[in-house]
């Protein structure tokens, strides 16, 4: 998928985050800390998300018919073409009984018509000499788009580009942006938000705020990856990626009170925020543009490979974030 689809989904997973963030943060100020008020606030939050998902769902229907979906996904490619197929090339037409043809019957055109009626006459011999000229127009076709890279799969589907695609020659490309893209989501999601509230648990609105404060640095460093002006080189990110974890030190000096009050710890989670928002995002849309990948199922595979490296930050960083809180004050 283009840069700025990337961009979009990426900065639609930060502004939701900040969207429950400030709803809770509303909630909890304007309502009693009591059982009936958090029952409340449960009705409020799922009727909002199965709202949202309803609405998500009307417009994931209506993506067939959508023109950007259309050229950059091949499910929806291929039912745009089959409808314009469809319509343009079949037609009922009155054809009188004297060319052979009976009134109401479906033709192609006149020109089809008649090349229809002259290919009958035609002998065995020619007939059998312009199928093997065209088998081979065909070969040279297909060997010229394995060449350049995108003839041969544009008309695919999504599933058939992947498996036609080999995994290998891809990960060489993108291993970088995937140790990238690792890094970045593993030291995120092992501080947030399991090593949040530990920092101050008698505070009921520090891990509010700093919850928001993370989720408004996060969707910021999102919608800034959508500037490619400011993009960083593929070497930065990864140096970047690997720097990040100087946020684990931070964050336990913060639980342990030798970094004392609540202003650094905010400053330290917006930052890690911004930066998870920022880098993480720019690596997801790098993955799938990284030069070298020819085909359009080698740019999908990627994409596919870099969703890889972030399930895997998240769910490595959460596995052993349950079992660090454990030990902790």
């Amino acid at each position: 998928m283009p840069p700025k689809f990337m961009s979009a989904v990426m900065f639609g997973c930060g502004f939701s985050g900040v969207v429950a963030s400030t709803l809770q943060c509303i909630i909890k100020a304007s309502m009693p800390d009591t059982y009936e008020s958090a029952l409340i606030q449960s009705y409020i939050y799922f009727s909002l998300a199965l709202a949202i998902m309803g609405i998500a769902l009307c417009m994931a229907l209506c993506l067939r018919y959508n023109s950007f979906a259309q050229r950059h996904v091949g499910e929806f490619r291929n039912l745009a073409s089959a409808a314009t197929l469809g319509e343009g090339t079949m037609e009922t037409e009155p054809v009188a009984d004297g060319n052979g043809v009976f009134e109401g019957d479906v033709v192609l055109d006149d020109q089809a018509a008649r090349a229809e009626g002259a290919g009958g006459k035609k002998a065995s011999g020619e007939i059998e000499e312009e199928e093997e000229e065209v088998r081979e127009l065909r070969a040279e076709v297909e060997e010229v788009g394995e060449s350049r890279g995108h003839f041969t799969d544009q008309h695919l589907t999504t599933s058939q580009q992947l498996q036609r695609t080999r995994v290998k020659p891809v990960f060489k490309l993108i291993y970088p942006m995937q140790i990238a893209c690792f890094c970045i989501f593993f030291v995120s999601l092992f501080i947030f938000p399991s090593l949040i509230i530990p920092i101050d648990r008698t505070d009921k609105w520090f891990a509010t705020l700093a919850i928001l404060i993370y989720n408004c640095g996060d969707a910021t460093g999102r919608l800034s990856s959508s500037i490619k002006k400011i993009w960083p080189s593929r070497r930065v990110l990864l140096i970047v990626s690997l720097c990040r974890f100087i946020f684990f030190p931070l964050i336990f000096l913060c639980i342990y009170k030798y970094i004392p009050g609540h202003t650094p710890a905010y400053i330290i989670l917006g930052s890690l925020g911004l930066t998870k928002g920022f880098f993480g995002a720019t690596s997801m849309v790098f993955g799938p543009n990284t030069p070298g990948l020819q085909t359009e199922g080698q740019r999908v595979m990627a994409g596919q490979l870099m969703g890889i490296s972030l399930l895997a930050g998240a769910s490595v960083s959460a596995l052993l974030a349950l079992l660090v809180v454990l030990f902790l004050p």
